[in-house]
């Protein structure tokens, strides 16, 4: 009876999983083979998108540090338009003194009782105003002196060279932002 079973699958075609006992052999799973090459896709796919988070990461802190300088920018001018004393009694302008790796907030002048920021260590500033300093008028928050020319801020990612210009007007207003 065992060779007719046996036989009887040969001549059906049905011989795959059968063994010399007659019952059908479970040879289930994935040879060496696959299983590195599912493992190699997965690691490329993983670098892949490892390397465009970074990329993603650089560009979130860039608009993120320019979004906090311009807050404070437009602040600074706020307070120079309104008058804001602080304290002190009388009305004094307001400004901003850039170098290469922070922003200093300050009123009247640029001295040691200021608010300093801090950038990131990818992340560098520069100027073209003189003596990388924006100076707003008490009153009417104009620029105390403009240079056509002389009225741009550069921030700059080091890391991928990825920047945003700042284009400041004469009134104190950014007219653009590249």
């Amino acid at each position: 009876m065992l060779h007719t079973r046996v036989e009887n699958n040969i001549i059906n075609g049905d011989n795959k999983n059968v063994s010399i006992s007659g019952k059908k052999s479970l040879q289930a799973g994935f040879s060496i083979i696959e299983v590195s090459l599912v493992v190699s896709i997965v690691f490329i796919l993983l670098g892949l998108i490892t390397v465009n988070l970074f990329k993603f990461q650089h560009k979130s802190q860039l608009s993120s540090i320019l979004n906090s300088f311009l807050a404070d920018y437009k602040e600074q001018q706020i307070k120079a338009m309104v008058g804001d004393t602080q304290g002190a009694g009388t009305i004094s302008n307001y400004g901003v003194h850039i170098e290469t790796s922070s922003y200093t907030l300050f009123q009247n002048t640029y001295g040691t009782a200021n608010f300093s920021v801090s950038l990131p260590s990818s992340l560098q500033m520069s100027t073209t105003f003189p003596s990388s300093q924006v100076i707003f008028t008490a009153g009417s928050g104009a620029l105390t002196s403009f240079t056509s020319g002389q009225n741009t801020i550069t921030l700059k990612d080091t890391v991928d060279g990825s920047q945003k210009v700042i284009t400041i007007n004469r009134y104190g207003v950014v007219s653009g932002v590249n």
